[in-house]
């Protein structure tokens, strides 16, 4: 028999690399065998889908895909000789591993027919066995029988894994089995810590790693290879899984690795820890809610300061080190910090105080800064804040204190008015003591104010009324005062409306001495203002000097009226739409001017102010009456007065008239008056009588003898006055 050589299995190749091709079913190879003996016969292996001539006593490596799982290796043999020939039972020598069967017939093959041999391998361990395979044969050729064998070289391999992990940068390594748990250790929240995970092919064959899963929130892998992947025998496979802790808890999780035929789990369990910080604000007795690292102080009253303590205590399972403290914000101020830096071990605390001091009404907003933590604090400050207005019409006007009020160009007489308000924006009530024009006489005056003091609650306001009424034209001011806030109030007074025409009304033609006439004045149109005046009387006299009587009912030669607002008819005293003139004794015009004002004194008179001119021309003398003032036995006087408008007089006469029985001789006496008239009316005691006189003349009378009272002869008395332009009508004085 001839000697035969078992092929030599393949060398190992060592690799962290993955193979990149799916491990099939099984492997099939071969080793050659340059003494193998020629056979009649083909013979063909297929393992899985893979298919391979094989030379007689080739030897083939069967792999399974794990220890436990067989591998199938399929011999199709054809006869290739002349005649026919027989196959026997297969024979396997050597490990229990193997184990051969026909398939099919096997007897009297003719020339091309096939028979089939199945041989498997289950492995039992990843350690690589061998054993050798023989099937006997008989050929026939019709001439010779030929015993003879055919056979083939097996070697059986599987792989084999173990695993162990690292934690990394500077963990030792640890093996562990299926079930067995990767344990990390305690970890900072927000961190990652990584674990290597190791896997090693041990075996004889190259494996599948087909999948690997990782389950636990806090546990993932990075940088997996495209799966699935071969790992060749003796080659490794590092895996990162890493635990990132999302809180102070522990956390368990699994990853599972799944192989051709194999599923290994190793448990997952770490713990995240962390220093953390909880905060504890009191004021006072009262405890103030921390939510979500903001804080509300209460209401703190501007000027006055609130403390504040404040507890750190670390609630976390590490050191918490705060290495600063700090505040800003308007109003609020560190007032006790311990030395730092400060160790907080878990449980611990310290403590520190600050204050809100608010400086305006409002919130205001600070910023504590303790170790890495920013917290938000609010605290609301209260006063009464007044935030001031005015408005005319729809336009409303803000205006601070020390600001200005305006009021549009008003016409001097008509008043102008704007709203004030004062609201309280602030966060307290306030309250309003006085309100108030600082001068006197002012133009400027309030209405609709309140009863004071009043109180504004936190945005409730209040309203009142400023009135302009100017009583000049040009620019006016003035101080409005709200307690301690001044506005400046500034206005200006135009020129009151164009005045309407004037009529005076009053007799008609020439007037006669000693008269009383009624004068009215009236306006064309009505206006708007309440108006004053004074009409005023200028006499001119023909003569020496103009008496005066001439003159008002009143007693003088000016009189006072008013006309109300949006009337036309001038009201004198009493109320009468008229007011008398005397016209005096005198010849000569009086002339009436009206002047026109506002009650407040601005000047309304137009530049040419109508007038009425009334005149007392000269007339000749006139008799008032005559009078017996002294009568003796031979003697009378007589007065006599009399009106000389002209104030000259020529002559008097008298006529006197005889009783019965008596004739009288020289009974018209004509008395020359030119000089002693003359004289008189330009003496200073004749200007207050104007042309008035009085002539007082003494008669004597002589008669025949024994007439012992010859004034008893004259019964009466006729007397006439001449001037210039004639002679009175005569007076008669009877005599007793």
């Amino acid at each position: 028999m001839p000697a035969r050589r078992v092929g030599a299995p393949a060398p190992r190749m060592h690799s962290s690399l993955w193979a990149l091709a799916a491990l099939a079913a099984g492997l099939l190879g071969f080793a050659g065998n340059a003494a193998a003996q020629a056979v009649p016969f083909t013979i063909t292996g297929q393992v899985g889908s893979g298919l391979q001539a094989l030379a007689n006593g080739t030897t083939v490596n069967l792999a399974a895909n794990a220890v436990g799982q067989s591998v199938q290796l399929t011999l199709t043999i054809t006869y290739t000789g002349a005649g026919s020939a027989t196959l026997g039972t297969p024979q396997i020598a050597g490990s229990p591993a193997f184990s051969a069967f026909a398939s099919g017939a096997t007897q009297n093959l003719p020339t091309g027919t096939p028979a089939t041999y199945i041989v498997v391998f289950k492995a039992q361990s990843s350690t690589q066995v061998s054993a050798f395979l023989t099937i006997p044969y008989v050929q026939s050729t019709g001439q010779a029988v030929v015993n003879g064998n055919l056979s083939l070289g097996l070697t059986g391999s599987a792989p084999g894994f173990t695993f162990g992990y690292t934690i990394q940068p500077q963990g030792n390594a640890v093996p562990i089995s299926d079930g067995s748990t990767i344990t990390y250790p305690p970890t900072q929240v927000g961190s990652t810590v990584t674990a290597l995970l190791t896997i090693l092919n041990t075996g004889t064959a190259p494996g599948v790693l087909n999948s690997v899963t990782v389950s636990g929130s806090a546990f993932s892998t990075i940088g997996l290879p495209l799966l699935p992947g071969t790992l060749n025998a003796g080659q490794a496979l590092n895996l990162s899984v890493v635990y990132s802790p999302k809180s102070i808890a522990s956390d368990t999780g699994t990853i599972q690795l799944v192989f051709g035929g194999q599923t290994v789990t190793f448990n997952l369990a770490g713990s995240g820890i962390s220093s953390q910080l909880s905060f504890q604000f009191n004021e006072g007795n009262q405890s103030l809610p921390v939510n979500q690292d903001q804080v509300t102080l209460p209401d703190t009253q501007v000027g006055t300061a609130s403390t504040v303590s404040v507890t750190v205590t670390d609630t976390g399972n590490a050191n918490s080190v705060i290495s600063g403290i700090s505040i800003s914000g308007a109003g609020f101020q560190l007032i006790t910090v311990p030395p730092l830096p400060q160790t907080i071990i878990p449980g611990g605390s310290l403590s520190l105080t600050f204050k809100f001091t608010p400086t305006t009404a409002g919130q205001a907003t600070g910023f504590l800064v303790i170790g890495g933590v920013t917290l938000t604090i609010t605290g609301n400050g209260l006063a009464s804040v007044y935030q001031y207005s005015f408005a005319a019409g729809t336009a409303t006007t803000p205006v601070s204190p020390g600001g200005t009020v305006f009021f549009s160009p008003t016409p001097v007489g008509l008043t102008a008015a704007t709203t004030f308000t004062v609201n309280n924006n602030g966060t307290a009530p306030g309250t309003i003591s006085a309100i108030f024009i600082g001068e006197a006489n002012s133009p400027f005056s309030l209405t609709g104010i309140p009863p004071l003091p009043i109180t504004l609650a936190p945005n409730q306001a209040v309203s009142f009324g400023v009135s302009f009424a100017p009583s000049i034209v040009g620019s006016l001011s003035g101080t409005l005062h709200l307690d301690g806030a001044v506005f400046t109030l500034n206005g200006s007074g135009s020129a009151p409306a164009a005045f309407p025409s004037v009529t005076l009304s009053g007799p008609q033609g020439t007037l006669g001495p000693l008269q009383q006439v009624p004068i009215g004045l009236s306006l064309a149109t009505a206006y708007p203002l309440a108006v004053q005046g004074t009409l005023t009387m200028q006499v001119i006299p023909d003569g020496f000097a103009a008496d005066p009587a001439i003159q008002f009912s009143t007693g003088n030669r000016t009189v006072a009226f008013t006309i109300p607002a949006n009337s036309t008819t001038a009201i004198f005293a009493n109320g009468s739409a008229s007011v008398s003139l005397q016209t005096g004794s005198t010849s000569g015009t009086i002339i009436l001017s009206p002047t026109f004002q506002t009650t407040a004194g601005v000047t309304l008179t137009p530049a040419t102010s109508p007038n009425l001119q009334l005149v007392v021309p000269p007339a000749p003398p006139v008799l008032v009456g005559a009078q017996l003032t002294a009568q003796a036995a031979a003697s009378l006087t007589l007065a006599i007065t009399g009106v000389a408008n002209t104030q000259a007089l020529s002559h008097m006469d008298f006529t006197f008239s005889g009783a019965s029985g008596f004739n009288l001789t020289g009974g018209t006496v004509s008395v020359d008056l030119t000089g002693v008239s003359g004289t008189w009316f330009r003496s200073a005691a004749a200007q207050p009588f104007g042309g008035q006189f009085v002539v007082t003349i003494p008669f004597s009378f002589a008669g025949p003898t024994g007439v012992t009272n010859p004034s008893n002869a004259v019964t009466s008395v006729s007397i006439t006055v001449t001037n210039a332009l004639g002679t009175s009508a005569p007076v008669t004085v009877a005599l007793p």
